[in-house]
C-alpha cells in the first residue's frame, strides 16, 4: 500500500506496523537477512506493546509513548538487543515512507556545521549538539540562524517523529550545550538559547512572601521543635523531619493562595492565612490539581492550619469550628495501603518478578565484584545495588537510607577481618522514634565492603563519611537517591516501584508466606503498635491465602475420582 510521506500528515490514513511489515517483507532492495532482522524487530515491538501489529499505528509519537514505559528487562532481551531493535524499527519506518528523526544520523554535516564542530573539544557538548546539528544541516539551517524558534521546531520534530524515550531531556540538554559552546568558543554564534524548565513546581520561594510572615512561621516552628529548652510546653516537641515536612506543606499552601490570585504581599501574618474562607480558597488549589478529589496532602494541610489557628493565633468559637469542619470533610475515609500501592504490589504476585528483585544486588555484584578498578558508571550501579540490598534486608524510610553515615550508622565489632556488622539508626533520627538496629547478613556485608573499598572512592569529589555521598560531599538528597533507585530497578528488572514501596513489598512477601504474622512485621517496620501494622496490611495476604485454598481444591481433584453412577445406585 502507499504510505504517507510524513507522520504529521493527519489528512491521510496512518499505516499500521503490519503494513510496514508487509512492505519490508517485499522490499527487493534489502537482502534476505536484512528483511528477516527488520521483520523480527517489528514483531518483538508488537509483543512488547502487547497488541497485534495490525492494531499498532506506525506513527512515531504513538510508538514512542508506548515504548517509553518499556525497558529491556521488561521485554526479555538484552540492552544491546533492545537498542538494535529500536534502530531496526526506525529503519523500517523510514523505508516505509514514515518520516522519522534517526537515533544517530549517518549523513555528513554541511560545511558550515562541520567547520564549527572542529572547534569543539568538550565531549559532552559535542554529544549534546550532535542530533540538533544534523537536524539543522539536513534542513539547510546555518549555525548563525539558530534561535529559540529553531530549537522549538527541533523539539516538535522529535516529539512527532522520533522514537526517543525523553525528547524534552534531549531538547533541554541541547540548549544547555549550545550556550556552553557560545561561552567557550569565540567562533561560535553569539546567540543564546533559553533553557526551559520542565519540572512542574508550584511552590514559590520564601522570599516571595512578606518578611513578617516568614519570621512568624520560623518562630512557630521553633516552638514546635522545642528549640527553647527552658520553655514550658504542654506537648512533645516534634522531630526535625516532621518540622521539615510541615514547613514544606505551609510553603505549598502559601504558594497555592498566590496561584489562586491572592497578592503574596497581603499575606503578612499567620492570622491572615487561617481565616476559614482563605483556607478554603487555598485548599481548592490542591483539590483541583488532584482532579476534584481530596488527597492526604490536602487533609494534612487542613490539620496543620487548624492546629496553627488554635494554638498560635488563638482563634476560638465559630472560626475554629469552621476549620475543624473542613478537616472532617477532608478526612480520608479509609486507612492502610492506597489503591495505587496495592496495584503496584500485584507485580509481586508473579514469582518471576519477586526473584528478579530479590536477586538484583547479587547479580550486580556478580557483574562487577571481581574488578579491582571500576568506572564511575559501574560504581554508581553498585551503589544502587547496595541501596536496594539494604532496603530488602532492613526496610527503612528513604530519609534514613539517604542519611546513612559510615561512622555513625555502620557499626563493626572488628576493624579488620571477619566480624559482625550492625546497621544502627537512633530513634531520634527515625520518623516514629523507634530505633533501627539490625545485624547485616554476610552476603550484604560482602557487597557493602566491595562498594566501600572499590566503588565509593570513584564517586567521591570531597571528603565525606556519607555512605551515599553527593558531589558536594554531604549525603545525597532523598529525592536524588530515590529517583536513582527507582530508575535502577526499572532498568534492571522492568518493575515500576517507588522507594517507599520496599516497606510494603517486605510485608507482602512475608505475609504471603506467613498469613497473619503482623507481629513480626511490626518489629521489622518499627511500628509502635501491631494495630498500625494490621491496619496497613490486612488483606494484602488475601491473594496468597486464596492460592493456598485453590491448591487444596486442586489436590482434592487429583485424588481418586468419584464414580457418580455407582453412588447413585447405592442411594436407591
Amino acid at each position: 500500500m502507499a504510505l504517507p510521506l510524513t507522520s504529521r500528515d493527519r489528512g491521510r490514513i496512518i499505516p499500521s506496523l503490519a503494513d510496514v511489515l508487509t512492505q519490508i517483507s517485499n522490499d527487493p532492495s534489502l537482502s534476505a537477512r536484512q528483511r528477516q532482522e527488520v521483520c523480527s524487530a517489528l514483531r518483538v515491538v508488537g509483543r512488547a506493546i502487547g497488541r497485534p501489529l495490525e492494531e499498532i499505528p506506525a506513527y512515531p509519537r504513538h510508538l514512542r509513548e508506548r515504548l517509553a514505559t518499556l525497558t529491556p528487562a521488561m521485554t526479555g532481551v538484552s540492552k544491546g538487543r533492545w537498542a538494535n531493535i529500536l534502530s531496526l524499527v526506525r529503519t523500517a519506518l523510514a523505508r516505509a515512507g514514515v518520516t522519522t528523526i534517526p537515533g544517530r544520523s549517518t549523513e555528513p554535516l554541511s560545511s558550515e556545521w562541520r567547520d564549527l564542530f572542529r572547534h569543539l573539544n568538550d565531549r559532552r557538548v559535542r554529544e549534546g549538539l550532535s542530533r540538533f546539528s544534523h537536524y539543522c544541516s539536513t534542513l539547510g539551517i546555518a549555525p548563525g540562524d539558530v534561535c529559540d524558534a529553531v530549537a522549538d521546531a527541533f523539539l516538535a520534530a522529535m516529539e512527532d517523529e522520533a522514537l526517543l524515550r525523553d525528547p524534552r531531556r534531549v531538547h533541554r540538554t541541547m540548549r544547555i550545550a549550545w550556550n556552553r559552546a557560545a561561552d567557550l568558543i569565540a567562533a561560535w554564534p553569539s546567540s543564546r538559547l533559553t533553557v526551559p524548565q520542565y519540572r512542574r513546581s508550584y511552590s514559590l520561594p520564601w522570599d516571595s512572601f512578606p518578611e513578617s510572615i516568614c519570621t512568624e512561621v520560623q518562630a512557630y516552628f521553633d516552638r514546635l521543635s522545642g528549640k527553647d529548652l527552658l520553655a514550658e510546653l504542654d506537648f512533645r516537641p516534634l522531630r526535625p523531619a516532621s518540622i521539615t515536612t510541615y514547613r514544606t506543606l505551609f510553603r505549598a499552601y502559601l504558594s497555592a493562595l498566590a496561584h489562586r490570585g491572592r497578592d503574596p504581599a497581603s499575606l503578612r501574618s499567620l492570622a491572615d492565612v487561617v481565616v476559614v474562607e482563605v483556607v478554603k480558597d487555598g485548599l481548592r488549589f490542591f483539590i483541583e490539581r488532584a482532579g476534584g478529589r481530596p488527597t492526604k496532602q490536602t487533609y494534612n494541610i487542613a490539620r496543620m492550619l487548624t492546629a496553627m489557628a488554635r494554638h498560635w493565633v488563638k482563634v476560638k468559637g465559630e472560626q475554629l469550628e469552621g476549620l475543624r469542619a473542613i478537616c472532617r470533610r477532608l478526612e480520608p475515609g479509609k486507612s492502610g495501603l492506597t489503591d495505587k500501592n496495592r496495584h503496584r504490589l500485584r507485580q509481586f504476585d508473579d514469582p518471576h518478578n519477586v526473584r528478579a528483585l530479590v536477586t538484583l544486588p547479587a547479580r550486580i555484584f556478580a557483574r562487577h565484584g571481581t574488578r579491582l578498578a571500576v568506572s564511575a558508571r559501574e560504581a554508581r550501579e553498585v551503589e544502587s545495588a547496595v541501596a536496594v540490598e539494604l532496603l530488602l534486608m532492613v526496610p527503612m524510610r528513604i530519609g534514613n537510607l539517604a542519611s546513612l553515615d559510615l561512622d555513625r550508622n555502620i557499626l563493626r565489632t572488628r576493624t579488620r577481618g571477619k566480624g559482625i556488622v550492625h546497621l544502627f539508626v537512633p530513634g531520634e533520627d527515625v520518623k516514629n522514634g523507634m530505633t533501627i538496629e539490625a545485624e547485616l547478613p554476610a552476603q550484604t556485608v560482602k557487597l557493602l565492603d566491595f562498594y566501600i573499598e572499590h566503588c565509593r572512592p570513584a564517586l567521591l569529589t570531597h571528603p565525606s563519611s556519607a555512605l551515599f555521598p553527593s558531589p558536594s560531599g554531604g549525603p545525597k538528597s532523598r529525592h536524588t537517591l530515590a529517583l536513582q533507585i527507582q530508575n535502577f530497578v526499572l532498568r534492571e528488572c522492568g518493575l515500576h516501584i517507588n522507594v517507599h514501596l520496599f516497606r510494603h513489598i517486605a510485608a507482602k512477601l512475608y505475609l504471603d508466606a506467613h498469613p497473619g504474622a503482623y507481629g513480626l512485621i511490626r518489629l521489622v517496620h518499627g511500628h509502635t503498635s501491631v494495630e498500625t501494622t494490621t491496619r496497613s496490611y490486612c488483606g494484602t495476604e488475601t491473594a496468597a491465602a486464596i492460592r493456598h485454598f485453590d491448591e487444596h481444591v486442586l489436590r482434592l481433584r487429583g485424588q481418586q475420582p468419584l464414580d457418580l453412577k455407582r453412588s447413585r445406585r447405592g442411594s436407591r
